[in-house]
């Protein structure tokens, strides 16, 4: 599939960013919503607290977000080479769990953020 010109470099680097802080965003928001609903069993109760909780908004919001920017990073980019920018998430969440919420990042886990970071470098690699 050919590319048009009209998605620039710096634009599309723009969208590219914004599509991985507003994925991390969602993440985010989830574990902030799930906190809400966290000794609810599910069911009517459940879905109310749900609802009712600022931060599920927050997600749907950021999702919704993160579709339509996804969608202009694909329009001028293929999608073998945009398709590996969706596991910089697996940086950019566990990055902000540790300095936000306080959960733990062992070296094992960063050991894997590593090489994440390699294989997306790898795939995006022009020859």
């Amino acid at each position: 599939m050919t590319r048009s010109p009209r998605g620039s470099g710096l634009r599309l680097l723009a969208f590219c960013g914004l599509f991985v802080a507003l994925d991390t965003a969602t993440q985010v928001a989830f574990k902030a919503a799930s906190e809400s609903v966290e000794n609810v069993d599910f069911g009517l109760r459940f879905i109310e607290i749900a609802l009712a909780t600022p931060a599920l908004w927050v997600t749907v919001l950021c999702y919704v977000g993160t579709f339509i920017v996804w969608m202009a990073v694909l329009m001028r980019m293929d999608l073998n080479r945009a398709f590996p920018l969706t596991a910089l998430t697996y940086v950019t969440v566990p990055s902000l769990a540790y300095m936000l919420l306080g959960e733990q990042l062992p070296p094992l886990r960063v050991a894997g953020i590593a090489v994440i970071i390699t294989g997306v470098c790898m795939i995006g690699w022009k020859r």
